[in-house]
């Protein structure tokens, strides 16, 4: 009897445990969705097709400047990597013989992101000049 009293003490504190992290999970997704960008997959296409008003190009500015934000951070980080990696020698490699934790590989995605924010940057602004030429519009009116 005492010995199932203790089996049933260790599932009780591993239901504990358990719960506890999944609660965290939880809480943990929780906070990063909100401070993810406003605007999902869908409600970006939604956006994009139907935007008229100033607010829903000032809406799709602010998209895109924060993913172009997104994407310079995330080319910086590339770039410091690939800079660190280029002072040392290349240690893992392939079957091919190339190491796949090489600089170049770093740089190559430094220079995609780089770029994929400059595009971004180019639509904020775009929809920026929407959200003026919207609002002479209606000024005219």
């Amino acid at each position: 009897m005492k010995n199932n009293n203790r089996h049933n003490v260790g599932r009780l504190v591993t239901f504990a445990v358990v719960s506890l992290v999944l609660l965290s999970c939880a809480l943990v997704v929780g906070a990063g969705a909100e401070t993810s960008p406003g605007l999902s997959k869908k409600e970006l296409k939604t956006l994009l097709a139907s935007a008229n008003t100033p607010a829903d190009h000032q809406r799709l500015a602010a998209y895109y400047r924060d993913k172009a934000q997104r994407l310079t951070e995330k080319a910086q980080k590339f770039s410091a990597q690939a800079d660190q990696l280029a002072t040392q020698p290349a240690t893992i490699e392939s079957k091919q013989g190339i190491s796949c934790n090489c600089a170049s590989h770093y740089r190559y995605f430094s220079k995609l992101y780089a770029r994929e924010a400059k595009d971004s940057e180019m639509l904020a602004a775009q929809h920026e000049q929407l959200t003026q030429g919207d609002q002479g519009k209606a000024a005219q009116k």
